[in-house]
Formats: C-alpha cells, sequence, structure tokens
C-alpha cells in the first residue's frame, strides 16, 4: 500500500513499523494500558520515518476530549473510536488535506469543506508530525508541488501522473495539482500496482545482477545483500497474491511480462529465487498445520 514511505510525512528514508494504536502505555492515557490486542494485527501497522515514530507520535494515540477510549472488553466497537490521527488505510487523506493555491511554500491545510471535528483532527495530526514545521519535510514537499506545477503549465501528464503514485514520495502534492486541472489524469489502482512493482522489479534485478557479478569474481553476497534479496522477492510475492488495489491475477500477469523481458540468466535466477521462497513459505505452512 505504501511502497516504502512514511504512513505520515511522505518521506522515503529511515523507515520503521509503526504501530499505528500503541501497544503499550498510551502518552494521554498511562492507565490505559495500551491496545495490547493489536499488537500482532497487520492492519495496526504502518511504515513510518524514524523521526515520525520514534520521535513525535511515539506512544501518543489522542482521541476526542469527553470520548471513551476503547478497550479489551469493547474492541468490537473500534471503528467508532473517536481516534484524532488520520488512519492513512482508512480516512480520505487526499480529501481532507490540501495545498494553498498558489501558495509554493508546501503548506498542509484541512480541506475548507471539512467539519469543524474533521478540521480539528486534521490540524492536530498536521502538528503532531510537525508536517508544517519540520523542514526537511515541508521542503521536499514544496519542492515535489514546484515540480508538479511546471509539468502541468508544461502539460507533461505523463510525467505527473508518475509522481502521483501512492507511493512516490510526496506524492500528495502532485496529486493536488493534477485534482486541480486535469483530474481524467490521477493514476488508476492498476497503474499505482504496476509502478510498485516496476520499482521492487528494478531494485530485484539490479541486485541478482551484482550478486551474479559477486561470484563470478569468486566472491561472496553479504548476509545484508541476501537479506535485501528475500525481503525484494518476499515483497512481490505478497504484491502477486494480495495487492492493495487492483485484481491479483493482474499483478500475476505483469509480473510474468516483466519475467519474459528479462535475459535468460536473470530470468532463470529470479525464477528460482522465487521457487525458493515458495517451498520455503509452504514448508512454513505445513508446520503450522501439523
Amino acid at each position: 500500500m505504501q511502497g516504502s514511505i512514511c504512513a505520515y510525512c511522505g518521506l522515503d528514508v529511515g523507515l520503521d513499523v509503526d504501530h499505528f494504536r500503541p501497544k503499550g502505555a498510551i502518552d494521554e492515557d498511562p492507565a490505559h494500558g495500551g491496545y495490547w490486542w493489536l499488537a500482532y494485527e497487520c492492519s495496526n501497522y504502518f511504515l513510518a520515518c524514524t523521526t515520525c515514530n520514534r520521535n513525535r507520535k511515539k506512544a501518543s494515540f489522542p482521541i476526542l476530549p469527553f470520548t471513551a477510549r476503547c478497550t479489551y472488553q469493547t474492541r468490537g466497537t473500534i471503528r467508532a473510536e473517536k481516534r484524532i490521527l488520520l488512519d492513512p488505510s482508512e480516512d480520505p487523506i487526499e480529501e481532507w488535506l490540501t495545498l494553498g493555491q498558489g501558495d509554493e511554500t508546501g503548506k498542509l491545510i484541512p480541506n475548507a469543506d471539512l467539519s469543524t471535528e474533521e478540521r480539528s483532527r486534521v490540524q492536530e495530526a498536521i502538528d503532531l508530525f510537525g508536517l508544517n514545521s519540520d523542514q526537511m519535510v515541508r521542503g521536499q514537499r514544496s519542492k515535489a508541488y514546484e515540480r508538479a506545477a511546471r509539468a502541468a503549465a508544461e502539460q507533461r501528464w505523463d510525467e505527473l501522473r508518475l509522481s502521483a503514485m501512492c507511493h512516490r514520495p510526496h506524492s500528495l502534492a502532485a496529486r493536488i495539482v493534477l485534482e486541480r486541472v486535469a483530474p481524467e489524469c490521477l493514476p488508476t489502482a492498476e497503474e499505482e500496482m504496476r509502478d510498485l512493482i516496476d520499482l521492487l522489479w528494478k531494485d530485484l534485478r539490479t541486485l541478482v545482477d551484482e550478486i551474479r557479478s559477486f561470484r563470478a569474481r569468486a566472491r561472496a553476497p553479504s548476509p545484508v545483500d541476501e537479506r535485501q534479496l528475500r525481503e525484494l522477492v518476499w515483497a512481490l510475492i505478497v504484491l502477486r497474491s494480495d495487492p492493495p488495489a487492483g485484481d491479483p491475477s493482474s499483478a500475476d500477469e505483469y509480473l510474468g511480462q516483466l519475467l519474459e523481458r528479462e535475459e535468460a540468466e536473470i530470468r532463470t535466477a529470479i525464477a528460482a529465487l522465487f521457487r525458493a521462497m515458495q517451498r520455503a513459505l509452504a514448508e512454513v505452512s505445513g508446520h503450522h498445520g501439523k
């Protein structure tokens, strides 16, 4: 869903796995004990940069004043909890956040059409994650907005559509520009899925080729390289079987097309990696079944 960008600020560096609802004590309510029953729930995970995860959000999870926080006993009503933080998988963030028209400083503001409660939530999220005060985040967003505005003025729609893919850094800036001038050019879920696969595939085939070069020089790849290789294969297997949007059969077909385009040696090496990972998954699944 995210590719490799922070769910909160849009940066693509130093990512952690963040528990959206903290699994331990909560800053605003230490007596609550945290949402410990969601510690291993994948829907409670987001990728977040180290600044957002460790320095800004930490164990914070505010709810609206005078409302009840969900507990284990009331966990069935968690979707009704009056949380303040925006959930990138559930909330229409692109409709709630915008940039001032012509404001090249990259300042995010709540959409004027929101209700008072929604505006308050959006502003709280902006403040907590420093989306306007962090100079790196705002500076990169400002540059993304400038590039998008320039591309729109020059009618470079393909370039702008690529920048607006949801897993691209600061894609919100490009999407806002497209919404204003050419909403028909916004990328579809299918296009976003293929672009994410393209990015992962490029990294995979580059690393496979480099490891082949190591071995040709009688050098063994490092454990870090081997781990990255497994992670890339695993990411593509997940996308093939359960894409964040679009038809799984379409993702599988597209991966097959990419594989066919590779030269024989690269194709053979990548196919072997996929088969090895799938065998390992089958063994794990069989072990748990027993």
